[in-house]
Protein backbone atom coordinates (compact mmCIF):
# COMPACT_ATOMS: atom_id res chain seq x y z
CA UNK A 1 0.00 0.00 0.00
CA UNK A 2 1.15 3.51 -0.75
CA UNK A 3 0.28 6.26 1.67
CA UNK A 4 1.46 9.74 2.58
CA UNK A 5 -0.69 9.87 5.74
CA UNK A 6 0.81 7.02 7.76
CA UNK A 7 4.33 6.20 8.82
CA UNK A 8 5.92 2.78 8.27
CA UNK A 9 5.02 1.62 11.79
CA UNK A 10 3.81 -1.94 12.41
CA UNK A 11 0.93 -2.12 14.90
CA UNK A 12 -0.44 -5.03 16.90
CA UNK A 13 -3.81 -6.48 15.95
CA UNK A 14 -6.44 -8.37 17.96
CA UNK A 15 -5.45 -11.66 16.28
CA UNK A 16 -2.91 -14.00 17.87
CA UNK A 17 -0.35 -16.11 16.06
CA UNK A 18 -0.99 -19.63 17.34
CA UNK A 19 2.60 -20.71 16.68
CA UNK A 20 4.23 -18.03 18.85
CA UNK A 21 1.24 -16.91 20.94
CA UNK A 22 2.06 -13.27 20.16
CA UNK A 23 -0.21 -10.67 18.61
CA UNK A 24 0.01 -10.43 14.83
CA UNK A 25 1.52 -7.22 13.45
CA UNK A 26 0.18 -5.25 10.49
CA UNK A 27 1.15 -1.89 8.97
CA UNK A 28 -0.73 1.05 10.51
CA UNK A 29 -2.14 2.03 7.10
CA UNK A 30 -3.77 -1.42 6.69
CA UNK A 31 -5.37 -1.22 10.14
CA UNK A 32 -6.67 2.29 9.44
CA UNK A 33 -8.06 1.17 6.07
CA UNK A 34 -9.81 -1.84 7.63
CA UNK A 35 -11.36 0.43 10.28
CA UNK A 36 -12.87 2.82 7.73
CA UNK A 37 -13.58 0.59 4.73
CA UNK A 38 -17.32 0.35 5.40
CA UNK A 39 -18.12 3.19 2.98
CA UNK A 40 -16.09 1.55 0.22
CA UNK A 41 -17.92 -1.74 0.75
CA UNK A 42 -21.30 0.02 0.70
CA UNK A 43 -20.44 1.86 -2.52
CA UNK A 44 -19.35 -1.41 -4.15
CA UNK A 45 -22.57 -3.07 -2.97
CA UNK A 46 -24.81 -0.30 -4.36
CA UNK A 47 -22.96 -0.33 -7.69
CA UNK A 48 -23.08 -4.13 -7.92
CA UNK A 49 -26.85 -4.01 -8.57
CA UNK A 50 -26.64 -1.61 -11.51
CA UNK A 51 -23.07 -1.76 -12.78
CA UNK A 52 -22.60 -1.26 -16.51
CA UNK A 53 -19.44 -3.39 -16.82
CA UNK A 54 -19.92 -6.72 -18.57
CA UNK A 55 -17.79 -9.82 -18.93
CA UNK A 56 -14.86 -8.86 -21.08
CA UNK A 57 -11.24 -9.80 -21.47
CA UNK A 58 -10.19 -6.17 -21.72
CA UNK A 59 -9.21 -5.11 -18.21
CA UNK A 60 -9.10 -1.42 -19.08
CA UNK A 61 -12.77 -1.49 -20.08
CA UNK A 62 -13.69 -2.86 -16.66
CA UNK A 63 -11.65 -0.14 -14.97
CA UNK A 64 -13.25 2.57 -17.13
CA UNK A 65 -16.82 1.41 -16.45
CA UNK A 66 -16.07 1.01 -12.73
CA UNK A 67 -14.90 4.64 -12.67
CA UNK A 68 -18.06 5.74 -14.51
CA UNK A 69 -20.25 3.84 -12.02
CA UNK A 70 -18.36 5.39 -9.10
CA UNK A 71 -18.73 8.89 -10.57
CA UNK A 72 -22.48 8.40 -11.02
CA UNK A 73 -22.84 7.15 -7.42
CA UNK A 74 -20.86 10.17 -6.16
CA UNK A 75 -23.15 12.42 -8.23
CA UNK A 76 -26.20 10.79 -6.63
CA UNK A 77 -24.81 11.39 -3.15
CA UNK A 78 -24.01 15.05 -3.92
CA UNK A 79 -27.46 15.54 -5.52
CA UNK A 80 -29.14 14.12 -2.41
CA UNK A 81 -27.12 16.42 -0.12
CA UNK A 82 -27.63 19.56 -2.23
CA UNK A 83 -31.32 19.14 -3.08
CA UNK A 84 -32.49 17.45 0.11
CA UNK A 85 -34.64 15.11 -2.03
CA UNK A 86 -34.16 11.38 -1.66
CA UNK A 87 -34.72 9.49 -4.89
CA UNK A 88 -33.73 5.86 -5.50
CA UNK A 89 -30.33 5.33 -7.10
CA UNK A 90 -31.79 3.45 -10.09
CA UNK A 91 -34.21 6.32 -10.79
CA UNK A 92 -31.33 8.81 -10.55
CA UNK A 93 -29.34 6.78 -13.12
CA UNK A 94 -32.34 6.63 -15.49
CA UNK A 95 -32.94 10.39 -15.20
CA UNK A 96 -29.24 11.03 -15.84
CA UNK A 97 -29.26 8.83 -18.97
CA UNK A 98 -32.41 10.51 -20.32
CA UNK A 99 -30.96 13.99 -19.79
CA UNK A 100 -27.67 13.02 -21.45
CA UNK A 101 -29.56 11.58 -24.44
CA UNK A 102 -31.69 14.70 -24.78
CA UNK A 103 -28.70 17.05 -24.71
CA UNK A 104 -26.22 15.07 -26.80
CA UNK A 105 -28.51 13.20 -29.20
CA UNK A 106 -27.76 13.61 -32.89
CA UNK A 107 -30.33 12.18 -35.30
CA UNK A 108 -29.12 9.46 -37.62
CA UNK A 109 -29.07 9.88 -41.35
CA UNK A 110 -31.93 8.08 -43.10
CA UNK A 111 -31.22 4.45 -43.89
CA UNK A 112 -30.33 3.51 -47.45
CA UNK A 113 -31.74 0.01 -47.08
CA UNK A 114 -31.41 -3.06 -44.95
CA UNK A 115 -33.21 -3.55 -41.66
CA UNK A 116 -35.17 -0.62 -40.21
CA UNK A 117 -33.42 1.33 -37.46
CA UNK A 118 -34.65 1.25 -33.87
CA UNK A 119 -37.07 3.88 -32.64
CA UNK A 120 -35.80 7.32 -31.71
CA UNK A 121 -36.10 7.68 -27.89
CA UNK A 122 -36.69 11.43 -28.26
CA UNK A 123 -40.06 10.88 -29.92
CA UNK A 124 -41.39 10.07 -26.43
CA UNK A 125 -39.68 12.88 -24.49
CA UNK A 126 -39.05 15.93 -26.69
CA UNK A 127 -41.68 18.53 -27.64
CA UNK A 128 -43.54 17.89 -30.90
CA UNK A 129 -46.13 19.92 -32.83
CA UNK A 130 -48.24 18.94 -35.83
CA UNK A 131 -47.77 20.84 -39.08
CA UNK A 132 -48.92 20.41 -42.65
CA UNK A 133 -46.93 18.32 -45.12
CA UNK A 134 -44.95 20.73 -47.35
CA UNK A 135 -46.21 21.20 -50.89
CA UNK A 136 -44.46 19.59 -53.84
CA UNK A 137 -44.29 20.92 -57.37
CA UNK A 138 -46.25 17.99 -58.84
CA UNK A 139 -49.14 17.80 -56.36
CA UNK A 140 -49.34 21.45 -55.25
CA UNK A 141 -51.65 22.05 -52.27
CA UNK A 142 -52.94 18.43 -52.27
CA UNK A 143 -49.68 16.93 -50.97
CA UNK A 144 -50.33 13.96 -48.67
CA UNK A 145 -48.29 11.12 -47.15
CA UNK A 146 -49.06 7.75 -45.56
CA UNK A 147 -49.65 7.84 -41.79
CA UNK A 148 -46.91 5.88 -39.99
CA UNK A 149 -49.13 4.76 -37.08
CA UNK A 150 -52.06 3.62 -39.25
CA UNK A 151 -49.79 1.49 -41.46
CA UNK A 152 -47.69 -0.09 -38.67
CA UNK A 153 -49.91 -0.18 -35.56
CA UNK A 154 -50.15 -3.23 -33.33
CA UNK A 155 -53.07 -1.92 -31.23
CA UNK A 156 -55.75 -1.95 -33.91
CA UNK A 157 -56.35 -3.09 -37.50
CA UNK A 158 -53.74 -1.71 -39.90
CA UNK A 159 -55.00 0.73 -42.55
CA UNK A 160 -53.46 2.62 -45.41
CA UNK A 161 -54.50 6.17 -44.63
CA UNK A 162 -53.06 9.32 -46.17
CA UNK A 163 -52.81 12.54 -44.21
CA UNK A 164 -51.76 16.12 -44.76
CA UNK A 165 -50.24 16.44 -41.26
CA UNK A 166 -46.77 15.51 -40.03
CA UNK A 167 -44.31 15.97 -37.16
CA UNK A 168 -41.43 18.05 -38.53
CA UNK A 169 -39.06 17.08 -35.69
CA UNK A 170 -39.52 13.35 -36.38
CA UNK A 171 -40.07 13.74 -40.15
CA UNK A 172 -43.05 11.37 -39.93
CA UNK A 173 -46.51 11.77 -41.44
CA UNK A 174 -49.26 11.24 -38.84
CA UNK A 175 -53.03 11.64 -38.65
CA UNK A 176 -53.96 14.61 -36.45
CA UNK A 177 -55.97 12.43 -34.06
CA UNK A 178 -55.36 9.95 -32.46
CA UNK A 179 -52.16 8.88 -34.26
CA UNK A 180 -50.09 12.01 -33.44
CA UNK A 181 -50.66 11.55 -29.71
CA UNK A 182 -50.16 7.76 -29.80
CA UNK A 183 -46.86 8.06 -31.69
CA UNK A 184 -45.42 10.54 -29.18
CA UNK A 185 -46.70 8.96 -25.94
CA UNK A 186 -46.71 5.18 -26.46
CA UNK A 187 -43.59 3.07 -26.92
CA UNK A 188 -45.52 0.39 -28.83
CA UNK A 189 -48.19 2.12 -30.84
Amino acid sequence: MLTTVHSSVMSATARIDHATWERKLKPACVLDYNKKMGAVDKADMVNSFVECARKTTKWYKKVFFHLVDTAVLNGHIVHRQQSGRVIPYQEYRLNLMKQLLEVHHTPRRPSTGGRPTSDNPLRLTARHFPSEVPQTATQGSRTRRKCKVCTSTSRRRKERKVTKFMCVACNVALCAAPCFEEYHTLKHY
